[in-house]
């Protein structure tokens, strides 16, 4: 009977740390504010993207690191989505962070097919700390109104729900 009872609580404790780990990876923006912090940030093409810039226009900024074995994943992905299923009013900007200039630059011209969209680095990490980001990569899903939707942590934003119902209603 005890072990029976320790089985089931250790199936208990199990299902909560799943669900725990669920909701960190799958959160929404439900305890951040509402609206994006300011920034502004120049492209290594040269092009400043702000969060005035980006008002009127639903955007995607991944925060990535080039060290990262996740983001070395998952920008090829983003690439493909970019490329091929985009919503025409959705921007996208990507953001290399928690590293030096140099080493984002290099890993952008070492693998420029990677990198079809606007990609920008956050001098001392500054932006990234204002929107809370401190995993790579971390996804942050901005409205047209500036206003952040959701947040993803980790590998996968396409299986995520919120993620996957934001852009549903921009088609």
């Amino acid at each position: 009977m005890k072990r029976l009872r320790n089985r089931a609580t250790i199936s208990v404790l199990t299902v909560a740390a799943v669900a725990t780990c669920l909701s960190l990876m799958w959160s929404s923006a439900e305890g951040l504010s509402n609206t994006a912090p300011a920034f502004r940030l120049t492209t290594v093409r040269g092009e400043v993207y702000s969060t005035e810039s980006l008002k009127g226009q639903p955007a995607l900024l991944m925060f990535w690191a080039p060290w990262c074995h996740v983001c070395q994943g998952e920008l090829p992905i983003l690439a493909q989505f970019y490329l091929k299923q985009k919503p025409a009013s959705l921007r996208v900007l990507a953001i290399g962070f928690a590293d030096t200039r140099g080493h984002v630059e290099d890993y952008i011209k070492t693998n420029p097919g990677t990198f079809p969209f606007p990609t920008a680095y956050d001098a001392g990490d500054r932006v990234a700390g204002d929107f809370g980001v401190s995993a790579t990569p971390t996804f942050v899903v901005l409205n047209a109104q500036g206003h952040i939707q959701v947040v993803h942590r980790g590998g996968g934003i396409s299986q995520n729900p919120q993620y996957q119902a934001f852009l549903a209603a921009l088609k």
